[in-house]
């Protein structure tokens, strides 16, 4: 069977990520997150270096070991999203990347597909715990979260939950509560708690952080706080409404 094509969804969940970021504002950039480990400031860290990882394995290059990100302040970050995405359209626009297999540092080879599920579930997820950390749910596009399910549900494999400790790089699924909307879905089946209390996610078990670091046998844990060193790229080539519940 053919891989799906969801590339144009991956450009979108660039957008909504950036939509997510510009809402947050300074003073929640402490609040925890349903994604262990990282706070908000440190998930966007994240956010934004996994972008850039989309983009630069889509030019055949290899994601480097590690689970380390720079630090973006919060004022760039949503702009380096949206570079991201226009070197993703680019590095992704040719049919013939889909196919191609691509090693990763762990061994493994992967499809241009694959590796598009797996970015397009990172940044659709990770938008959904900074809503849900910073009360913005209602402004999560309701048409990404199926395909990003999808997506997920395609490249998460048994072997990879708990597969580097409780948790990590995801835990066990969670069942949705019934009439749970996509968005609940897609947290669930990436280890999130969709009911859980939003201002008390910190270490939520089985969340979703980053399957690229974590093969490679190097997911560290993220600081808390990061400092206002400038943004640096991971990559050498690479150039880098009201809120729900408050």
């Amino acid at each position: 069977m053919a891989d799906s094509d969801r590339r144009s969804t991956l450009l979108d969940a660039y957008e909504n990520a950036a939509v997510i970021v510009s809402g947050i504002d300074a003073d929640e950039l402490g609040h925890p997150t349903p994604c262990p480990r990282y706070d908000v400031a440190a998930l966007i860290d994240h956010l934004v270096e996994a972008g850039r990882r989309a983009a630069a394995v889509g030019r055949g290059q290899a994601p480097p070991p590690g689970d380390e990100s720079p630090h973006v302040e919060l004022s760039d970050a949503p702009g380096q999203l949206r570079s991201a995405a226009e070197r993703a359209a680019q590095a992704w626009g040719d049919n013939s990347s889909l196919p191609l297999r691509h090693a990763m540092p762990w061994g493994e080879e992967y499809t241009g597909a694959t590796l598009v599920d797996m970015y397009l579930a990172e940044l659709a997820a990770h938008a959904w715990d900074l809503a849900r950390a910073t009360g913005q749910t209602d402004k999560l596009d309701p048409s990404l979260a199926l395909p990003a399910l999808e997506g997920a549900r395609a490249m998460i494999k048994p072997q990879y939950r708990d597969m580097a400790g409780p948790g990590a790089p995801f835990g066990a699924e969670v069942s949705p509560a019934p009439g749970a909307d996509d968005w609940e879905r897609l947290a669930a089946f990436t280890g999130r708690d969709p009911q859980a209390n939003a201002r008390s996610v910190s270490g939520e078990r089985g969340a979703w952080t980053s399957i690229d670091g974590y093969r490679a046998g190097r997911g560290g844990a993220a600081r808390a706080r990061r400092s206002s060193s400038p943004s640096t790229s991971t990559f050498r080539d690479v150039d880098t409404g009201d809120k729900d519940g408050r």
